[in-house]
């Protein structure tokens, strides 16, 4: 009889549902790939803020040695400054007045990072829950499904052999 053909579809068929489910997985493969980015450009956005924080920090400390007069820290302009004599107070107001101005400038520059990085997360966080509701529904069907198929392939792969096995005894 069609041994052989019955034999050759139902091979076809278990490829086929097999292909199904790979396409399946490559889409959470292509979603982790995804995740992935978003915490990396994360992570990049929050190492700006933080050198933009501290560049901020080192700009006010500055700025208050030169209006005091004090230097908390060891620096290449404080060892000058004590080598080769005070600046004038006009120069020492000028430096006050454009550091006064970048910090002025990096607060500002602070304040949108801060805002766009929450934007981000919120953003971020709402795609990862959509998908998530998305994925919990189609991996439950597809485990499901999976399973079934595999029951079939089984039951397939059973009938598969005996077809076989009568087909080869024919010949």
């Amino acid at each position: 009889g069609g041994g052989y053909s019955e034999y050759a579809s139902s091979i076809d068929d278990i490829l086929e549902d097999e292909e199904h489910y790979a396409d399946q997985l490559k889409e959470y493969l292509f979603y982790a790939e995804a995740l992935r980015a978003v915490c990396r450009k994360h992570e990049l956005m929050q190492y700006d803020l933080e050198m933009a924080a501290q560049d901020l920090a080192s700009k006010k400390q500055q700025c208050e040695e030169l209006a005091t007069g004090t230097v908390r820290t060891f620096s290449l302009k404080g060892m000058t400054t004590k080598l080769f004599g005070q600046e004038t107070p006009e120069q020492r107001e000028a430096r006050i007045k454009v550091l006064e101005e970048q910090i002025n400038e990096g607060e500002q520059q602070l304040k949108s990072k801060n805002l766009e990085g929450r934007e981000f997360v919120k953003n971020a966080w709402a795609d990862i829950e959509r998908f998530k509701e998305q994925k919990n529904r189609d991996l439950k069907e597809a485990l499901i499904s999976y399973a079934v198929m595999q029951i079939s392939m089984c039951k397939k792969g059973i009938q598969v052999w005996t077809n076989a096995k009568e087909c080869f005894s024919k010949m």
